[in-house]
């Protein structure tokens, strides 16, 4: 769990887990939305959220296995939630005019990072790591106001898998949603 210390805004910096930022005049974040950042609920031993996320990863453990019996997809849910702007739009091709970049909907440290607005910021260095079958499960954080069904903050969980032209040309795993791209 993060202390105080870790999370801050001044005129000049934004801190967020220990590392420093310059402020700028995208700087929106705030040190209320900052006291949230590295809860890591799902991460906490019995906590519902912790639950659901073993759940998942033990059906794709159980489900999806290499030819030597070991896993097929890893999982990385401890990546931190402060990414570049590049990672969080620019690496999925999310086109600059597009509204899901404005300010007023994100938490922006400043002009080039951001707190993610979604787990697949981290998909693009996770391909490049050489993974081609991961879980990814985090906090993520939007401008919403909150209501009964919107909070700033909530929890994502996704999975990416890559399959070559050999695996597409053989039928689905079971019970597994195919797509192919041309």
């Amino acid at each position: 769990m993060s202390g105080p210390a870790q999370h801050s805004v001044s005129s000049d910096s934004v801190q967020v887990l220990g590392q420093l930022y310059p402020r700028d005049n995208y700087t929106n974040v705030t040190n209320r939305i900052l006291s949230k950042v590295g809860k890591n609920l799902h991460n906490q031993k019995h906590h519902p959220l912790w639950i659901i996320k073993e759940r998942i990863k033990d059906h794709f453990y159980k489900q999806y296995v290499g030819r030597f019996g070991t896993p097929l997809f890893s999982v990385h849910d401890c990546l931190s939630p402060v990414v570049t702007v590049e990672q969080n739009f620019d690496s999925l091709l999310i086109p600059l005019d597009h509204a899901s970049r404005r300010k007023g909907d994100n938490y922006y440290v400043n002009e080039k990072h951001i707190l993610r607005s979604h787990t697949s910021a981290h998909q693009r260095d996770l391909i490049l790591s050489g993974l081609d079958a991961f879980l990814v499960a985090g906090d993520v954080y939007r401008r919403d106001e909150i209501d009964s069904s919107h909070y700033p903050v909530f929890y994502q969980m996704e999975g990416v898998r890559i399959f070559s032209k050999h695996e597409v040309s053989k039928p689905c795993y079971p019970n597994a949603l195919c797509l192919m791209f041309i």
